[in-house]
Order: structure tokens, then C-alpha cells, then sequence
């Protein structure tokens, strides 16, 4: 299937004429209308009007005049991007099911580039947990395992990476919405610094927690969506500083990273072959000549602040609902009402001297290395339709992930790399931390690890889900 394609080789493709961004296209709107069937991975697909733009894009290629390295390259974006002509519902029944009547910012910035929107990807409602469902719209599943769950909440962009319908699919994260699916679906997710990519006109409710930011199968293809995607806006005071530095890969010199990894006296319980992934990848660094020195820093108590106030923005995200409505609603979502209700102004501080406390620690951190290194999540993939695993002690997604709120809270950039254990048929997500604007630094090392640990199985190699 020629849309599987790295977009380096669909790029060369074009150009000597091997295919056309209208093949490409028709070709993953065929795969996507197979994997929905069995995942639930889409919320919309627009076949007219990606064909119209991958028509312009082939008469830009005859030209021999691409607008960008991503023009002709099928990609989506989760559902709570607002895209002219198609609705933002947000995961939910019960909002507006009118067309959106402006682009998001990178939106519009993908489109000016000649990417092709195929539509939109599922999300749970409200984007308010860590596995994607909805009472509206039903439960959607993990490529690699159906009866499992991709995570969330941008599960469906991890979906649609990991079936191989798109190199890229465009998420967003407020307490590791991007790296949680990109864990437990084998791909990689890229959460960057905050403001990076503008939210506007997205409503944030979340105390300069949420970011957007890509799934996708290789780090140079989210580079290159990076690329277009990035940059200040004026119309976002939190992408002013966006433009202060380029992402440039290239610029890496990774033999002379120092890479921290975090005790385990940090990490608390995880899975066996959590652990022994973790291990696994650390001995592929090592092997590679890495210099790796051990680290100390509270994640878990900075992602416990980072949850409450990640609670606190699911409830105002509710506002706008009548609560007559309530009953229409996923009931968990609704225990965050109940919880933001029972909080003072004194936690609220509490959690936002926290986050002060935390960001200058791990500021501290990185004078010593340049990238800090810990599980995405202490879980494997479980089963679809529920939101924790079976036996766990906790009742809220959230305690099952004491490791991606904390950095959420400091807004640094983080990418999950996904890492297949030994004897372990699921994957894992390891994240890699760095200092605010080091995406380039996180993707030069993600390119690195592709091409030196064989015993990774993610969507760039030549086993595929069985969708």
C-alpha cells in the first residue's frame, strides 16, 4: 500500500512520477474505511474533499512545485481540532453538531503546506481519560490486539498511526493524552514544549497543561510535520516564544548526550515487562555509547498537582452542558464535577506552587544531562471498554498514570518511544524528557534509537497489524 510509505519515499515517488498524491490518498481512504470497521478510529472521513486537495497537490507535483516537505501526504488530526466544514463534537452527543466555521491554527498551517486532511480520529469525551470511549460513539480499539484498548485520549491518531493508514496523525495532551496511546500502540508521540504549536482557537480549560502535538511512525516524519506545524501565532499568547528556536534534528550530536534515567525508587510498582522494557532499552543505549547516570526527582508528586488541576479542566470544560443532560454522559467524567467541587482555592495554590517547585527541580536535572529518561506508563495495553486494568487498586485512569502529568505541569517537551520487551507480544512507551525547545534534541535521538535497536517492532518495520 503506497500511503504506508515514509513520507521521504512518497516524496521521491512524486517526483519521478512512480505515483500521484491522489493514488496515496484513495488508497489510505481505502485502508481507513477497513481498519474503522475494526477499530473505531475515525470519527469522520471526507473523501471529497481529500481527494480535492490531493488533486491540487499532484498538479503542484507535475509543476515540479511541491509548497512543502508534506504536500501530498495523507495525515489526520483528533477530533477536538476545529477544521472548517466538519464538526467539533469533542467526543460527546451533546455538543454543536454544526460545521466549524475556523481552522486551528496548525490546522490551517497544514492545509496552506498541501498536507491532505482525511478527517477527523475518535476521542473520549471531552478528552477527559487515558483509554477512548464515549456513550455516543462507542469503544475504540488497538490495532495490534482488538480486544484491547490503543489508550487515550488520542486514541484514534494512535489508531490511525498504528493500522498504517497515516504516517502521522496530530493529537493533543494534558496529562499524557498523546504519549499514552503512543505507548500502548507501539508508535511514537511527541508532546512539545508548551506553546510550541498554537491551541488557538481550541478552548483551553486546563491551566496551561494542554499542548497539541503528533503520533507518528518515524521521528523524521514528525519532524517534518513539525516543521509546518510549529511557530508563533498572534493570536496565542502561548506561542510567543514558538519561533525562539528552530527544531532541527540535524543540530544533535547524540554520541555526546548524557542521559539520565530515573530510579526506581521514583517509579513505584509497574509491570514485569514494563520493567523489563525499560531495562532492555537502557542496554540498547548503552551499546550505542551513551553516557547514562542515575536521577532523582519527584515525577509522582508533580503529576499528582498535575492531575488535580487536569480534574479541575474537565469540569470546566462542562459548563456549557445543561445538566439535565448529565445522564447522557460518561459517569467518570461526571465524578470530576463532584471532585472540583469538594477542592478549596488553598489546594489550587498548593498545586501551582508544586508545579513552580517541580520546574525548577528538573531545570536543576538538566544541567546535569540533556535528556531524562522513565516509563511513559507502569501498565501494558488492557482491555478495551474499561479505564483501568483489571485488578488494579485504583478506580480513576489516573492512578495508573503517575508519570506524564508531571511534565505537563513543568510544559516541557517529551517524546514516548515505544519499546516491544522480550517475551512480551504488547508494547511499551519509554519517554524521553528535555529542556523547553529541545524537540530537535528528543527527535535526533528517537532517529538514533530507530536505526540501531532491531528488537523494536513499531509501524516503521516490516510487521503490521493484522488489520
Amino acid at each position: 500500500m503506497p500511503h504506508r510509505s515514509a513520507y521521504s519515499t512518497l516524496r521521491e515517488a512524486y517526483a519521478r512520477k512512480a505515483c500521484t498524491p491522489v493514488e496515496v490518498t484513495r488508497s489510505a481512504l481505502a485502508h481507513a474505511q477497513v481498519v474503522n470497521k475494526q477499530t473505531n478510529a475515525f470519527a469522520l472521513l471526507d473523501e471529497p474533499r481529500a481527494l480535492e486537495a490531493a488533486q491540487a497537490s499532484a498538479s503542484r507535483w507535475d509543476a515540479g512545485e511541491p509548497l512543502s516537505l508534506i504536500d501530498g501526504m495523507p495525515i489526520t488530526v483528533k477530533e477536538f481540532a476545529s477544521v472548517t466544514g466538519w464538526p467539533t463534537r469533542r467526543g460527546s452527543v451533546l455538543t454543536d453538531p454544526a460545521p466549524a466555521v475556523q481552522n486551528s491554527v496548525f490546522v490551517s498551517r497544514l492545509r496552506a503546506a498541501g498536507a491532505v486532511l482525511l478527517g477527523k480520529t475518535r476521542a473520549p469525551e471531552f478528552n477527559w481519560k487515558g483509554v477512548t470511549d464515549s456513550p455516543g460513539y462507542g469503544i475504540t480499539r488497538n490495532p495490534w490486539n482488538p480486544d484491547l484498548t490503543p489508550g487515550g485520549s488520542s486514541g484514534g491518531c494512535a489508531a490511525a498511526v498504528a493500522a498504517g493508514v497515516v504516517r502521522v496523525s496530530i493529537g493533543s495532551d494534558a496529562a499524557g493524552s498523546v504519549r499514552i496511546p503512543a505507548a500502548f500502540t507501539g508508535t511514537i508521540g511527541l508532546k512539545p514544549t508548551f506553546g510550541r504549536i498554537p491551541v488557538v482557537p481550541f478552548a483551553s480549560h486546563f491551566s496551561g497543561l494542554a499542548h497539541f502535538g503528533p503520533i507518528g511512525a518515524s521521528a523524521r516524519d514528525i519532524a517534518e510535520v513539525m516543521e509546518t506545524v510549529a511557530g508563533a501565532h498572534p493570536g496565542d499568547w502561548s506561542s510567543s516564544m514558538g519561533n525562539a528556536q528552530c527544531i532541527n534534528p540535524s543540530a544533535t550530536d547524540v554520541s555526546a548526550l548524557r542521559i539520565g534515567v530515573l530510579q526506581s525508587a521514583d517509579l513505584g510498582p509497574m509491570d514485569a515487562a514494563v520493567q523489563r522494557g525499560l531495562q532492555e532499552f537502557l542496554d540498547g543505549v548503552n551499546r550505542g555509547g551513551l553516557a547514562c547516570q542515575p536521577i532523582r526527582l519527584d515525577v509522582q508528586g508533580a503529576s499528582e498537582a498535575g492531575a488535580m488541576l487536569y480534574r479541575l479542566g474537565c469540569a470546566r470544560s462542562l459548563s456549557n452542558i445543561d445538566s439535565a443532560q448529565y445522564d447522557r454522559m460518561d459517569p467518570g467524567l461526571l465524578e470530576y464535577l463532584q471532585y472540583a467541587g469538594e477542592l478549596s482555592l488553598e489546594d489550587y495554590l498548593g498545586a501551582l506552587a508544586i508545579r513552580d517547585a517541580f520546574a525548577s527541580k528538573l531545570a536543576e536535572v538538566f544541567t546535569q544531562v540533556d535528556v531524562l529518561v522513565l516509563p511513559t506508563v507502569p501498565v501494558l495495553p488492557f482491555r478495551a471498554g474499561i479505564n483501568v486494568p483489571p485488578g488494579w487498586p485504583g478506580n480513576d485512569w489516573l492512578s495508573w498514570n503517575p508519570f506524564t502529568p508531571a511534565f505537563n505541569l513543568a510544559q516541557n517537551p517529551v517524546l514516548s518511544y515505544p519499546v516491544w520487551p522480550s517475551e512480551c507480544e504488547l508494547p511499551i512507551g519509554v519517554q524521553l524528557v528535555a529542556p523547553a525547545l529541545e524537540e530537535g534534541r528528543l527527535l535526533a535521538l528517537s532517529s538514533w534509537l530507530e536505526e540501531r535497536m532491531p528488537l523494536q517492532r513499531g509501524v516503521a518495520a516490516s510487521y503490521r497489524p493484522a488489520v
